[in-house]
């Protein structure tokens, strides 16, 4: 597992959330979807906590820093469903469909608010990415490969199941410390249809992740650079 450049990282992400919410404030369709700035700052908050997790990994051993380390793993976990929820945001272009349509045809403001909504999603899908990343090079240089992947396996069927309490029973991620009302609720969604969609959900986060995690590296080789190395003409 290859060890990542993190400020090149995080700067990269900044920038892309910094351009994202200025392409928002260009083209907003009537302030309507100003839920997007606030699903953006909840997709950083796994980031930073995998961020805080990963900086205390890499100092030296101490009781405390492991307390701390899991204080900061545990929040990341509580969060996490944050980052891939933006996906979920689409919804709203059909909601509003009726809206974008002129003479039967879309207008150009369905288009904007598409792309800007893709935008916002694409970043919050790799800021799950990036804390996932971060939260599974720990566990795997502490207990092994194996263990890893079934911790990236379960976090992304909790986190499929965070996007059902946000999406559909409207909870936040601290509603599971302060809302007394969590257990009723948590009982109310465990179904059939409940389970099918945590799956679905689950395999997708998995899959981008996977995705994110292959082209880190390496589904190829180096060959290529090698040889064209080998092809120039030696210096005297």
């Amino acid at each position: 597992m290859k060890t990542l450049n993190q400020w090149y990282l995080q700067i990269f992400l900044a920038m892309l959330s910094f351009f994202s919410i200025a392409i928002y404030l260009l083209l907003k369709n009537q302030t309507y979807y100003e839920f997007l700035l606030w699903n953006l700052f909840l997709a950083w908050i796994p980031n930073v906590f995998a961020l805080a997790a990963y900086l205390l990994h890499a100092r030296k051993p101490s009781a405390s820093g492991n307390v701390l380390m899991l204080v900061f793993g545990l929040a990341w976990l509580l969060f996490l469903p944050n980052a891939p929820y933006i996906t979920t945001d689409f919804i709203h272009l059909t909601l509003l469909k009726d809206s974008y349509i002129r003479n039967r045809t879309w207008t150009l403001a369905y288009w904007n608010d598409l792309f800007t909504i893709f935008l916002f999603a694409w970043n919050g899908l790799l800021l799950g990415c990036s804390s996932m990343y971060m939260i599974h090079g720990i566990v795997m240089k502490r207990w092994g490969r194996f263990i890893s992947w079934l911790l990236i396996i379960a976090t992304s069927l909790l986190s499929g199941y965070g996007i059902l309490l946000g999406r559909e029973y409207r909870l936040n991620s601290w509603d599971a410390l302060v809302n007394l009302k969590i257990v009723r609720i948590l009982q109310q969604s465990l179904h059939k249809d409940a389970f099918i969609f945590c799956l679905l959900v689950g395999f997708v986060i998995l899959t981008v992740y996977a995705t994110f995690y292959l082209l880190i590296n390496g589904a190829g080789s180096s060959k290529l650079a090698t040889d064209e190395a080998r092809m120039e003409p030696s210096s005297r």
